[in-house]
């Protein structure tokens, strides 16, 4: 007993000792990369100086917008065509051909698969994989679909995964919420190649008050307490984004987007702080018919602090040695705001950026912060329910 009692510090040291010659786990190498998500077949000029001054080489950029109705099944509601950045014409090929990857996007509501049958599901793959082939250029870096599926829809999501994942010659990543991170038993693991964590908007978003919906680290951080990798290779989805949430006499009445903020205080129809509560006290009928006289808009963003938040937890995630890192979205003036060194930020907190020949990717000064074709015919949506674009 005692020989062995002798010999306890040594094997109690004997794990930490072995990892000491265990090799380094290298540096993630990170893609920098963003979502483009506006329904507009080109790139306005602040959406293309922010990809080239943030040194991005790949853009996942929505082409459809999938919902279904009683008229036409499913069906796309919004299309974009692949911006002329990507496309050859007269011969020549688009200037970002060779520079930016292109992963072209799909968004489909969870909705849209409680309405299928199995053939139906079949049906609508075929489609996709149609519209694919007829608007993509022929380089593409593979395909995202995006859908927060749920217990009743899993089954004919993975369906339409499944076919077309059997079909496409490049990568397939499906977004994965946090409730289908933390709980993969129960959610189920699609069956793609990869899968874009999206690590935001799991707060509560209807409720009135000054707490940020988009982003709260004490909501988000429970998500992250296991210490499985998650079983698919994840890329990571980063909120820069802003919003308001209008409320009248304490009741949600929905989300104006960030234009939609934008117009209301340059109509000087609010008054108030415009990264907190805004209350409305001027009315404009022709332009803003929405907004009463009392409403409230709470003015929610991703601030460069919360987006440290957002990252800090995030890195927990990461599983491969590449993977992509990507902002939530070009269009947005709370994304072309950042400063270089922000948005860079953002990237290194993953890894080591992947070496780029086209893009400036080399270090930075210290810079102040700035605070179609379709397929199908599209129908007409003024008879639909609204369907708003994925941001999760």
């Amino acid at each position: 007993m005692h020989r062995l009692l002798r010999w306890l510090p040594a094997l109690l040291l004997l794990p930490f000792m072995l990892q000491a010659f265990l090799p380094e786990r290298p540096e993630p190498v990170v893609i920098p990369a963003a979502f483009r998500w506006r329904n507009s077949s080109w790139l306005d000029g602040a959406e293309s100086q922010a990809i080239e001054t943030n040194g991005l080489q790949r853009v996942y950029l929505k082409l459809l917008d999938i919902d279904w109705n009683s008229a036409h099944g499913a069906h796309p509601v919004s299309s974009a065509r692949v911006p002329r950045q990507w496309r050859s014409s007269w011969g020549y090929p688009g200037n970002w051909k060779d520079k930016v990857e292109l992963v072209p996007s799909i968004y489909i509501t969870n909705g849209t698969f409680l309405k299928l049958s199995d053939a139906e599901v079949a049906e609508l793959a075929t489609k996709l994989l149609r519209k694919l082939r007829m608007e993509c250029p022929e380089t593409i870096h593979g395909v995202l679909l995006d859908c927060d599926w749920t217990e009743k829809t899993r089954k004919p999501f993975f369906h339409l995964t499944r076919i077309m994942n059997d079909s496409l010659e490049v990568t397939l990543t499906v977004t994965i919420r946090l409730h289908q991170y933390a709980q993969p038993a129960k959610t189920g693991i699609p069956p793609a190649d990869r899968g874009m964590l999206m690590p935001y908007n799991v707060g509560r978003l209807t409720a009135p008050g000054t707490s940020n919906s988009i982003f709260n680290e004490a909501t988000a951080a429970p998500y992250f307490a296991s210490s499985d990798p998650y079983p698919l290779p994840l890329d990571i989805g980063l909120p820069a984004f802003s919003w308001g949430v209008q409320f009248r006499k304490g009741t949600f009445l929905g989300i104006l987007r960030e234009e939609e903020v934008d117009r209301a205080i340059d109509l000087g129809l609010v008054t108030g702080r415009t990264g907190g509560l805004l209350q409305v006290v001027n009315e404009d009928n022709d332009q803003m018919p929405a907004l009463h006289l009392g409403d409230e808009i709470r003015v929610e963003k991703i601030t460069p602090q919360v987006l440290k938040q957002v990252a800090g937890l995030a890195s927990q995630a990461v599983n491969s040695d590449t993977l992509a890192v990507a902002y939530f979205e070009t269009g947005t003036h709370n994304f072309q705001g950042y400063s270089r060194a922000v948005v860079r930020d953002g990237f290194t907190r993953f890894g080591r950026l992947r070496a780029s020949p086209f893009f400036d990717n080399g270090p930075i000064m210290e810079e102040a912060e700035v605070k179609m074709d379709t397929m199908w015919i599209v129908p007409d949506t003024t008879m639909l329910e609204p369907v708003m674009d994925s941001t999760r």
